[in-house]
């Protein structure tokens, strides 16, 4: 049963870029974000700022979220809320942080000996990539998923973050927000049962994202729970 309806999007791509491919099966966790920008960022705004990013020498593929969650903070005006597809999850995400490293399960450790963790340039033959490993952990993009929800949800700073809230004006994640990013994160989970974590940016890296997105993660693990899931 679809608990929420996802809108797909034919992105540019970037055919110089290198990407790493992955089973599916690979993936345990949803990590939550926001785009720091306004909460009226489209998902084609947010690939065509990430085509932008790295170097000419190793430049960003695509988007790097796997989904994008529309919906506004309250007082603020946006597009009708809306779920759309990004990044396809058997393309491993840009989000965690590229110096952020997990311990792998037995069964991820099982999909890594058998090399089904692949990277190249669209040009070149795909082969495993030694520098997805340190210290026998693994990179924490390869066994998660992006979702973000466009908006600024961090705190305001004149220099750091001068599009945040202020005292007066705080935002945080509606209820309906809420509701959304848990049925899409059961119904992922339904798909994809070894998906049992949910997570946000700065549990892996120091960062100010995903602002107060954070504070109701147990919140939306308590709503997926009222459709049939459970997230540690």
């Amino acid at each position: 049963m679809e608990l929420i309806k996802v809108e797909k999007i034919n992105y540019e791509r970037n055919d110089h870029a290198s990407y790493c491919l992955r089973p599916p099966e690979m993936i345990d966790t949803i990590v939550f974000h926001h785009s720091s920008g306004p909460s009226s960022t489209t998902p084609q705004s947010i690939n065509e700022m990430h085509l932008n990013r790295g170097s000419a020498a190793d430049p960003w593929y695509m988007i790097a979220y796997s989904y994008v969650v529309n919906a506004a903070y309250p007082g603020d005006s946006a597009p009708l809320p809306l779920v759309t597809e990004g990044r396809p999850m058997d393309i491993v995400g840009a989000h965690a942080g590229s110096q952020a490293f997990v311990t792998m399960s037995e069964e991820q450790q099982k999909l890594w000996d058998e090399g089904k963790i692949v990277c190249a340039r669209p040009s070149d033959g795909f082969s495993v990539d030694p520098n997805q490993l340190r210290n026998g952990k693994i990179k924490a993009n390869v066994t998660t998923i992006g979702v973000v929800v466009p908006g600024n949800y961090e705190r305001f700073h004149p220099s750091r973050n001068p599009g945040g809230w202020t005292n007066r004006k705080p935002r945080y994640p509606t209820k309906a927000t809420q509701e959304m990013l848990a049925k899409l994160s059961c119904q992922l989970q339904k798909k994809h049962p070894r998906m049992k974590y949910l997570k946000w940016h700065n549990y892996y890296n120091s960062t100010d994202c995903p602002g107060n997105i954070k504070e109701y993660v147990d919140e939306i693990r308590d709503l997926a729970k009222g459709y049939g899931c459970d997230f540690n």
